[in-house]
Protein backbone atom coordinates (compact mmCIF):
# COMPACT_ATOMS: atom_id res chain seq x y z
CA UNK A 1 0.00 0.00 0.00
CA UNK A 2 1.69 3.17 -1.25
CA UNK A 3 0.30 6.71 -1.30
CA UNK A 4 1.57 8.26 -4.51
CA UNK A 5 -0.94 11.15 -4.60
CA UNK A 6 -0.47 12.31 -1.02
CA UNK A 7 0.78 15.87 -0.64
CA UNK A 8 2.56 16.85 2.56
CA UNK A 9 1.50 20.06 4.24
CA UNK A 10 3.99 22.85 4.89
CA UNK A 11 4.15 21.86 8.55
CA UNK A 12 4.84 18.23 7.62
CA UNK A 13 7.59 19.32 5.25
CA UNK A 14 9.19 21.42 7.98
CA UNK A 15 9.12 18.57 10.51
CA UNK A 16 10.38 16.06 7.96
CA UNK A 17 13.20 18.38 6.87
CA UNK A 18 14.30 18.72 10.49
CA UNK A 19 14.20 14.96 10.97
CA UNK A 20 16.10 14.11 7.78
CA UNK A 21 18.78 16.72 8.38
CA UNK A 22 19.39 15.10 11.78
CA UNK A 23 19.38 11.55 10.37
CA UNK A 24 16.00 10.54 11.77
CA UNK A 25 15.29 7.91 9.14
CA UNK A 26 13.19 5.15 10.70
CA UNK A 27 10.62 4.67 13.48
CA UNK A 28 13.41 3.36 15.70
CA UNK A 29 15.06 6.80 15.49
CA UNK A 30 12.03 8.59 16.99
CA UNK A 31 13.47 8.56 20.48
CA UNK A 32 12.04 11.49 22.41
CA UNK A 33 15.30 12.27 24.23
CA UNK A 34 17.13 12.43 20.91
CA UNK A 35 14.41 14.60 19.34
CA UNK A 36 14.38 16.99 22.31
CA UNK A 37 18.15 17.43 21.96
CA UNK A 38 17.75 17.93 18.22
CA UNK A 39 15.38 20.87 18.74
CA UNK A 40 17.35 22.29 21.68
CA UNK A 41 14.48 21.61 24.10
CA UNK A 42 15.09 20.61 27.70
CA UNK A 43 13.44 17.33 28.72
CA UNK A 44 13.07 16.19 32.32
CA UNK A 45 11.08 13.48 34.10
CA UNK A 46 9.45 13.97 37.50
CA UNK A 47 6.60 12.67 39.67
CA UNK A 48 4.19 15.40 38.67
CA UNK A 49 1.68 16.22 35.98
CA UNK A 50 3.35 16.72 32.60
CA UNK A 51 3.70 20.29 31.34
CA UNK A 52 5.86 22.55 29.20
CA UNK A 53 7.26 26.06 29.57
CA UNK A 54 7.51 28.00 26.30
CA UNK A 55 9.70 30.74 27.73
CA UNK A 56 12.22 28.35 29.25
CA UNK A 57 12.03 25.87 26.36
CA UNK A 58 11.56 22.87 28.62
CA UNK A 59 9.19 19.90 28.82
CA UNK A 60 8.53 18.03 32.07
CA UNK A 61 7.06 14.53 31.69
CA UNK A 62 5.37 12.51 34.42
CA UNK A 63 7.67 9.53 34.93
CA UNK A 64 4.74 7.52 36.33
CA UNK A 65 3.06 7.47 32.91
CA UNK A 66 3.43 4.65 30.38
CA UNK A 67 5.99 4.97 27.59
CA UNK A 68 3.31 5.38 24.94
CA UNK A 69 1.48 8.04 26.94
CA UNK A 70 4.74 9.90 27.61
CA UNK A 71 5.57 9.92 23.89
CA UNK A 72 2.20 11.40 22.99
CA UNK A 73 2.48 14.10 25.65
CA UNK A 74 6.03 14.88 24.54
CA UNK A 75 5.13 15.49 20.88
CA UNK A 76 2.10 17.57 21.88
CA UNK A 77 4.11 19.72 24.28
CA UNK A 78 6.97 19.99 21.79
CA UNK A 79 4.63 21.86 19.46
CA UNK A 80 3.79 24.36 22.22
CA UNK A 81 7.46 24.99 22.95
CA UNK A 82 8.50 25.36 19.31
CA UNK A 83 5.52 27.19 17.85
CA UNK A 84 3.38 28.97 20.45
CA UNK A 85 3.62 32.04 22.65
CA UNK A 86 1.70 33.14 25.71
CA UNK A 87 0.60 31.49 28.95
CA UNK A 88 -2.42 29.26 28.28
CA UNK A 89 -3.58 29.72 31.88
CA UNK A 90 -4.18 33.41 31.13
CA UNK A 91 -5.32 32.94 27.53
CA UNK A 92 -8.94 33.21 26.33
CA UNK A 93 -10.52 29.86 25.43
CA UNK A 94 -10.66 30.84 21.76
CA UNK A 95 -6.88 31.08 21.42
CA UNK A 96 -6.08 28.24 23.79
CA UNK A 97 -8.31 25.92 21.72
CA UNK A 98 -6.58 27.05 18.51
CA UNK A 99 -3.17 26.23 19.99
CA UNK A 100 -4.41 22.84 21.18
CA UNK A 101 -5.74 22.04 17.69
CA UNK A 102 -2.37 22.93 16.19
CA UNK A 103 -0.53 20.80 18.76
CA UNK A 104 -2.75 17.80 17.98
CA UNK A 105 -1.96 18.08 14.26
CA UNK A 106 1.76 18.46 15.04
CA UNK A 107 1.55 15.32 17.17
CA UNK A 108 0.28 13.26 14.23
CA UNK A 109 3.01 14.47 11.89
CA UNK A 110 5.89 14.26 14.37
CA UNK A 111 5.07 10.87 15.89
CA UNK A 112 4.26 9.17 12.55
CA UNK A 113 6.14 10.93 9.71
CA UNK A 114 4.66 10.27 6.30
CA UNK A 115 8.02 9.57 4.63
CA UNK A 116 8.53 6.70 7.08
CA UNK A 117 4.99 5.34 6.68
CA UNK A 118 5.26 5.35 2.90
CA UNK A 119 8.36 3.15 3.03
CA UNK A 120 6.69 0.48 5.14
CA UNK A 121 5.21 -2.71 3.75
CA UNK A 122 1.72 -2.12 5.09
CA UNK A 123 -0.89 -4.88 5.43
CA UNK A 124 -3.87 -4.98 3.09
CA UNK A 125 -6.74 -4.71 5.54
CA UNK A 126 -7.55 -1.45 7.37
CA UNK A 127 -7.61 -2.89 10.89
CA UNK A 128 -4.31 -4.67 10.31
CA UNK A 129 -2.71 -1.42 9.10
CA UNK A 130 -3.87 0.37 12.25
CA UNK A 131 -2.40 -2.39 14.46
CA UNK A 132 0.84 -2.29 12.48
CA UNK A 133 1.23 1.50 12.72
CA UNK A 134 0.44 1.53 16.44
CA UNK A 135 3.07 -1.09 17.22
CA UNK A 136 5.67 0.31 14.79
CA UNK A 137 5.50 3.89 16.09
CA UNK A 138 4.61 3.15 19.73
CA UNK A 139 1.37 5.14 19.58
CA UNK A 140 -2.17 4.37 20.75
CA UNK A 141 -4.51 2.57 18.34
CA UNK A 142 -6.80 5.61 18.28
CA UNK A 143 -3.97 7.85 17.10
CA UNK A 144 -2.81 5.35 14.48
CA UNK A 145 -6.36 5.16 13.13
CA UNK A 146 -6.61 8.97 12.99
CA UNK A 147 -3.31 9.27 11.10
CA UNK A 148 -4.21 6.53 8.61
CA UNK A 149 -7.61 8.07 7.88
CA UNK A 150 -5.97 11.48 7.45
CA UNK A 151 -3.52 10.06 4.91
CA UNK A 152 -6.27 8.23 3.06
CA UNK A 153 -8.39 11.39 2.83
CA UNK A 154 -5.46 13.35 1.41
CA UNK A 155 -4.60 10.54 -0.97
CA UNK A 156 -8.16 10.58 -2.31
CA UNK A 157 -8.06 14.36 -2.57
CA UNK A 158 -4.78 14.12 -4.48
CA UNK A 159 -6.29 11.63 -6.92
CA UNK A 160 -9.30 13.88 -7.50
CA UNK A 161 -7.11 16.96 -7.99
CA UNK A 162 -4.95 15.11 -10.51
CA UNK A 163 -8.03 14.01 -12.43
CA UNK A 164 -9.47 17.52 -12.40
CA UNK A 165 -6.21 19.00 -13.61
CA UNK A 166 -6.03 16.48 -16.42
CA UNK A 167 -9.49 17.47 -17.63
CA UNK A 168 -8.92 21.20 -17.20
CA UNK A 169 -11.49 21.51 -14.44
CA UNK A 170 -9.32 22.62 -11.56
CA UNK A 171 -10.44 25.92 -10.11
CA UNK A 172 -8.01 28.78 -10.67
CA UNK A 173 -7.12 31.30 -8.01
CA UNK A 174 -9.41 34.30 -8.40
CA UNK A 175 -7.83 36.60 -5.87
CA UNK A 176 -4.42 37.79 -7.04
CA UNK A 177 -4.29 41.12 -5.20
CA UNK A 178 -2.16 42.02 -2.23
CA UNK A 179 -4.99 43.04 0.07
CA UNK A 180 -8.06 41.11 1.26
CA UNK A 181 -11.42 41.85 -0.44
CA UNK A 182 -13.10 44.85 1.19
CA UNK A 183 -15.66 42.83 3.17
CA UNK A 184 -12.97 40.68 4.79
CA UNK A 185 -11.80 42.04 8.14
CA UNK A 186 -8.67 41.17 10.11
CA UNK A 187 -8.42 41.98 13.80
CA UNK A 188 -5.40 41.93 16.10
CA UNK A 189 -5.49 40.65 19.66
CA UNK A 190 -2.64 41.40 22.08
CA UNK A 191 -1.65 39.03 24.86
CA UNK A 192 -3.11 40.46 28.12
CA UNK A 193 0.19 40.00 29.97
CA UNK A 194 1.64 42.83 27.89
CA UNK A 195 4.78 40.78 27.20
CA UNK A 196 4.55 41.15 23.42
CA UNK A 197 4.69 44.28 21.28
CA UNK A 198 3.11 42.50 18.31
CA UNK A 199 -0.33 40.84 18.25
CA UNK A 200 -0.32 37.32 19.66
CA UNK A 201 -3.28 36.29 17.49
CA UNK A 202 -5.13 37.54 14.43
CA UNK A 203 -8.83 36.94 13.80
CA UNK A 204 -9.96 36.85 10.19
CA UNK A 205 -13.65 37.41 9.46
CA UNK A 206 -14.49 36.47 5.86
CA UNK A 207 -17.73 37.51 4.20
CA UNK A 208 -19.85 34.86 2.46
CA UNK A 209 -19.19 36.06 -1.08
CA UNK A 210 -15.43 35.99 -0.60
CA UNK A 211 -15.58 32.57 1.06
CA UNK A 212 -17.50 31.12 -1.87
CA UNK A 213 -15.75 32.85 -4.76
CA UNK A 214 -12.09 33.17 -3.80
CA UNK A 215 -9.47 30.50 -3.26
CA UNK A 216 -7.38 32.69 -0.98
CA UNK A 217 -6.93 36.07 0.63
CA UNK A 218 -3.62 37.89 0.94
CA UNK A 219 -2.54 40.42 3.56
CA UNK A 220 0.60 42.08 4.88
CA UNK A 221 1.77 40.31 8.07
CA UNK A 222 2.29 43.66 9.82
CA UNK A 223 -1.19 44.96 9.09
CA UNK A 224 -2.65 47.44 9.64
CA UNK A 225 -5.23 45.54 11.70
CA UNK A 226 -8.09 46.71 13.86
CA UNK A 227 -7.30 46.01 17.51
CA UNK A 228 -9.80 44.16 19.69
CA UNK A 229 -9.86 43.65 23.44
CA UNK A 230 -10.69 40.58 25.50
CA UNK A 231 -14.21 41.84 26.30
CA UNK A 232 -14.94 41.85 22.55
CA UNK A 233 -14.00 38.22 21.94
CA UNK A 234 -17.49 36.82 22.58
CA UNK A 235 -18.40 37.81 19.03
CA UNK A 236 -15.70 35.45 17.74
CA UNK A 237 -16.25 32.46 20.02
CA UNK A 238 -17.30 30.31 17.04
CA UNK A 239 -13.97 30.88 15.26
CA UNK A 240 -11.86 27.97 14.04
CA UNK A 241 -8.06 27.74 13.76
CA UNK A 242 -6.03 28.46 10.64
CA UNK A 243 -3.26 25.86 10.56
CA UNK A 244 0.30 26.13 9.29
CA UNK A 245 -0.65 24.24 6.12
CA UNK A 246 -3.42 26.74 5.33
CA UNK A 247 -0.92 29.57 4.76
CA UNK A 248 1.52 30.44 2.00
CA UNK A 249 3.80 33.40 1.27
CA UNK A 250 3.43 35.59 -1.83
CA UNK A 251 5.82 38.54 -2.23
CA UNK A 252 6.34 38.78 1.55
CA UNK A 253 2.56 38.75 2.06
CA UNK A 254 0.62 36.02 3.85
CA UNK A 255 -1.91 34.08 1.81
CA UNK A 256 -4.66 32.15 3.58
CA UNK A 257 -6.10 29.31 1.53
CA UNK A 258 -9.83 29.77 1.88
CA UNK A 259 -10.39 26.64 -0.20
CA UNK A 260 -8.67 24.58 2.53
CA UNK A 261 -10.83 26.14 5.23
CA UNK A 262 -14.03 25.79 3.22
CA UNK A 263 -13.36 22.09 2.66
CA UNK A 264 -12.40 21.39 6.29
CA UNK A 265 -15.33 23.23 7.82
CA UNK A 266 -17.83 22.52 5.02
CA UNK A 267 -18.37 26.23 4.29
CA UNK A 268 -20.03 26.57 7.70
CA UNK A 269 -17.39 28.81 9.31
CA UNK A 270 -16.42 32.38 8.37
CA UNK A 271 -14.29 33.40 11.35
CA UNK A 272 -10.77 32.08 11.86
CA UNK A 273 -7.93 32.45 14.36
CA UNK A 274 -4.28 32.70 13.27
CA UNK A 275 -1.49 32.37 15.81
CA UNK A 276 1.10 35.10 15.15
CA UNK A 277 3.83 32.58 15.90
CA UNK A 278 2.58 30.49 12.98
CA UNK A 279 2.80 33.46 10.64
CA UNK A 280 6.44 33.89 11.67
CA UNK A 281 7.07 30.18 11.07
CA UNK A 282 5.52 30.35 7.59
CA UNK A 283 7.63 33.40 6.71
CA UNK A 284 10.76 31.65 8.00
CA UNK A 285 9.92 28.50 6.07
CA UNK A 286 9.61 30.43 2.81
CA UNK A 287 12.69 32.54 3.50
CA UNK A 288 10.72 35.78 3.75
CA UNK A 289 11.55 36.69 7.35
Amino acid sequence: MKFSHYHETVLEQWINDQYRSNHIKSPEDLDIVRIAEMFGVGLNFDSCKSFSDNNEGVIILDKRESIIRSRMVFFHELCHVLRHVGDQRKMPDLFRDAQEADANVFLLYASMPFYMINKLNLPVHQNDVIDFLASTFDVPMKLAKERLEQIQRREFQGIMMAAAKQHGLRKHTESAGTTPPPETKIYAYYDPTGEFDAPSQLIVEVDTETMLNHDEIIFAPDGPFERIEENQLDVFDDSKPVLFADMIVRDDKIGVRLSNLAARYRNAVHKFVIQKKEIEEVLHFHGAF
